[in-house]
């Protein structure tokens, strides 16, 4: 139902392209918020209540009459298409020549195993090691002491109050998975969420169609730590709108650059860490019947919201002081390709963990059996999932084919593959 619903979800996107054209930021929003809800309730509502109403014993019922092969193939479905998200991740960073970081991202996490906080450090250190060996004085211009030239000291006039600061803010964590969908992902939160700001900051109209559209594009990353790069991204377009020279191009290229590092980052400490922690802890006092068990999830949607606060906003504050210093620097483009590194290198790794394709051919040669998957394996673990991601961002890069494209050719290879005994789980 989720997949549906993410793939339905794409229709409001390209409803969002048009209203954007014509500056109609509240048409935005409601692609953005009222057309998503109508149709996740319509989706989840009827099956859920079905589920609900007649108890176990039906649905038990059900799955025993369902062939074998259709929820393999919904099984194998929910493990291939992760690599669409992973494989348009990829060419939205768009540097080819850190693309074999993928692969060691990748096979890093199959031959080792270590955790995905481990293959962030790793990334981190290694993008690190890349982008400012030899440089020495490359972070001269990351200094924040204040000495801000005279353009920087114009900016303190501020052109947004705290008030629409925090509107992007609360817009943006409230709905950021609500328009999910396989297309752009939550392009249409973020667009929606800087709108009205934006229209504060552009009175030109023309200007602000170029900036609702601009954040119409592919976005992905965790909710909570994505707030960083929107703090930063507000604090330039404010800026831009009061005469910096700072092109279109190189806000969409902090968005791209950054959504991949923070993604791993935030999954792995919110919910690879802290929420697996506080939900432990809450499941051991439930099990006995003790009702502070309800505490911890709680404290943790309450601990990851202050979480987020606290990254936007030093998002924007760092963005006031120092995008200029940057720019004059020279160092944005040192800071987009160490974001492009640590990006390819951690979709690598997550691609490692999440893309699950296997197969269960195996041929009979007198008294040996040969299987395929175990073949596979022994030259290097993870090749088909690999080949996954391979295949969309090849047709995407090379074949020019849609996002909608590769999600049909991903849900019928699914269906069809387990139906031929092809692929399983």
């Amino acid at each position: 139902m989720n997949n549906l619903r993410r793939t339905i979800n794409a229709v409001f996107v390209h409803w969002a392209d048009k209203y954007a054209e014509k500056g109609d930021a509240k048409a935005v929003w409601r692609c953005a918020t009222t057309y998503p809800l109508i149709m996740g309730f319509i989706i989840r509502f009827p099956l859920m209540f079905v589920i609900n109403y007649f108890g176990a014993d039906f649905v038990t019922s059900m799955l025993n009459v369902t062939p074998a092969w259709l929820l393999t193939g919904f099984n194998v479905m929910g493990g291939m298409l992760p690599a669409l998200g992973f494989a348009t991740t990829i060419f939205m960073i768009g540097k080819m020549k850190y693309l074999p970081l993928f692969i060691i991202g990748f096979f890093m996490v199959k031959y080792l195993q270590i955790p995905t906080m481990a293959a962030a450090i790793f990334g981190i250190c290694l993008a690190l090691l890349i982008t400012f060996i030899g440089d020495e004085k490359a972070f001269e211009a990351l200094s924040f002491n204040k000495e801000l030239d005279a353009v920087a000291k114009e900016d303190e006039k501020h052109l947004l109050t705290q008030k629409d600061v925090n509107g992007v803010f609360y817009r943006w964590i409230w709905t950021a998975e609500l328009s999910n969908s396989f297309e752009r992902m939550q392009a249409l939160a973020v667009a929606s969420s800087f709108a009205p700001a934006l229209r504060k900051l552009y009175t030109d109209d023309a200007e602000f169609e170029d900036a609702l559209k601009r954040h119409l594009g592919f976005f992905n990353t965790q909710a909570n730590w994505g707030c960083l790069i929107h703090g930063t991204v507000l604090a330039m377009e404010e800026q831009k709108a009061m005469g910096a020279e700072i092109p279109g191009e190189m806000i969409t290229g902090i968005k791209t650059g950054l959504m991949g590092p923070l993604a791993g980052i935030g999954d792995t400490l919110d919910f690879g860490t802290i929420q697996t922690i506080l939900f432990a802890l809450g499941a051991s006092f439930a099990t006995t019947g003790n009702v502070v068990g309800v505490v911890f999830p709680v404290a943790f949607f309450v601990l990851t919201f202050f979480e987020a606060k606290f990254l936007f906003g030093m998002g924007y504050k760092l963005g006031k002081e120092s995008i200029q210093k940057i720019l004059s620097g020279g160092i944005i483009n040192k800071v987009i390709d160490c974001a492009s590194i640590v990006g390819m290198f951690m979709m690598g790794a997550l691609s490692a963990s999440i893309v699950k394709v296997a197969t269960p051919l195996a041929w009979t040669f007198g008294d040996k059996t040969v299987e395929l998957q175990a073949t596979l394996d022994a030259i290097a673990p993870g090749l088909l999932p690999l080949s996954a991601v391979f295949f969309v961002f090849w047709g995407i890069k090379y074949k020019k084919w849609t996002i909608t494209r590769c999600l049909i050719i991903l849900i019928v290879a699914s269906i069809i593959g387990a139906f031929l005994g092809v692929f399983a789980l």
